[in-house]
């Protein structure tokens, strides 16, 4: 899809991004636009991408000295992506991207398609940590209790959308760090967009960069918005 710009969050991934540009251009080549946005990073992150774009001229990069959050990063990068096509997928290299690139094709049928881990599985068919499938579990619930999205996985880093339906939605966000997609989503069906969950494969990387900790920030962000839906309906 020679029409798709795909923005990449980056923060501190010198250990992953490369190998994450290699997987990228061996399915996709220079058919698509690759737009990493660099979050604050302090490590050799920017260094590799120079090296890589000397020969890739389909990337290019934003570098944030001060850090965004992963929802404010990829803000950034939709904000500038011209393309009939965005998307966003994670640095880590997680996602089987033969499934990402036949769910891409899917755009054409659907004004946004997202990547799911989730979608026709069980606790224990998904390759994740005990301790981030339960709190992945719980925070799903509490996504569809108060916003009423009823996808299976918000939050798995793979989203693509037609420019067309990102154009008409607020890019005012309430939610900048992990909750990010929620918050996008549900702006999406607010408007009465349709969005289109289909299961990608995914191998459990380390080094990822979300800390339990992001938990309760996350919880505080999925608060605000749903007071904010409140306000919208009620008052």
């Amino acid at each position: 899809m020679s029409d798709l710009t795909l923005v990449i969050p980056a923060y501190n991934e010198e250990k992953r991004i490369k190998s994450s540009l290699q997987s990228l251009d061996k399915v996709f080549g220079n058919k698509v636009d690759i737009l990493v946005v660099s979050n604050g990073s302090s490590d050799r992150t920017i260094e590799i991408l120079n090296e890589w774009k000397k020969s890739h001229k389909n990337l290019k990069y934003l570098d944030f000295p001060e850090k965004l959050g992963k929802g404010g990063a990829i803000l950034e990068g939709l904000k500038i992506a011209k393309n009939k096509y965005i998307g966003y997928i994670d640095a880590d290299d997680a996602f089987n991207l033969v499934y990402i690139k036949n769910i891409i094709s899917e755009l054409k049928n659907y004004d946004a398609v997202i990547a799911s881990k989730w979608k026709d599985k069980n606790f224990f068919t998904v390759n994740e940590p005990f301790l981030r499938k339960l709190l992945s579990r719980g925070w799903n619930t509490l996504v569809r209790f108060l916003l009423g999205l009823k996808y299976k996985d918000t939050q798995a880093g793979a989203k693509f959308f037609r420019s067309s339906a990102l154009a008409n939605i607020d890019m005012d966000f309430i939610c900048k760090n992990f909750a990010f997609d929620v918050e996008l989503l549900w702006k999406l069906k607010e408007k009465g967009y349709s969005i289109q969950e289909s299961y990608v494969p995914t191998i459990h990387r380390e080094g990822s960069t979300f800390k339990t900790i992001y938990a309760v920030y996350m919880f505080n962000s999925l608060i605000k918005l749903w007071w904010y839906k409140c306000k919208k309906i009620y008052f």
